[in-house]
């Protein structure tokens, strides 16, 4: 079986309006359309739930050794508006086939001074199917407000709209109904370890 190992770090975030963000994010491989299984309320005044990230892995993709979803420190924003994390990353993939590369996806949340927290930006990208290092950014967004009463509740209140099903971030369907906004962007260092893909055809320099 050929082999994918993944070593390196979310290292930050950069551009968003908050001044203190964590981030949730998950590895998928194979089959895309289980998604993150993370379900959360459309919400304005926002509490903490706890969410339940599964850990995917498609019918030709197996998790040899360590862990595809995790979650970051919470992280103060500096004077470049920049958060940094450097959360480590080591994950080690079994595969039958090159379908269903890998992909990452990330949720950052904001955490205000009496504990809230919501989420501030959706991002998704795939890995490169290229063997060393790779500084990658994957630049998020989140459903916009469509409403002066949302805007002004946000404004006073806080919280923000989000995803019911995340399902949407990495498939796409159906996402021309969404009115989005821009955010920041999430900066990922990583070194891509091939093995034993030549089986299938696949040459790399």
């Amino acid at each position: 079986m050929a082999e994918l190992h993944i070593l390196g770090q979310l290292q930050c975030a950069s551009n968003f309006q908050d001044t203190s963000l964590f981030c949730r994010y998950s590895f998928q491989a194979g089959n895309y359309s289980s998604g993150l299984r993370n379900y959360y309320l459309m919400e304005i005044l926002v509490y903490w739930f706890k969410s339940s990230v599964l850990q995917i892995a498609g019918p030709n993709w197996t998790v040899v050794s360590g862990c595809p979803e995790g979650q970051t420190v919470t992280g103060k924003v500096d004077h470049d508006r920049t958060v940094v994390w450097s959360h480590p990353l080591d994950i080690h993939y079994v595969t039958k086939g090159v379908q269903g590369w890998p992909k990452l996806l990330v949720q950052v949340s904001c955490l205000d001074s009496i504990g809230r927290s919501w989420i501030v930006g959706y991002g998704c990208c795939s890995l490169p199917a290229v063997p060393g290092p790779h500084t990658i950014q994957v630049n998020c967004w989140v459903p916009a407000t469509t409403s002066i009463t949302d805007r002004i509740r946000q404004y006073f209140l806080g919280g923000s709209h989000q995803l019911i099903q995340s399902d949407i971030i990495n498939l796409g369907l159906n996402r021309f109904k969404l009115k989005t906004q821009s955010k920041g962007s999430v900066q990922l260092q990583v070194t891509l370890v091939l093995r034993n893909f030549s089986q299938f055809g696949v040459e790399y320099k």
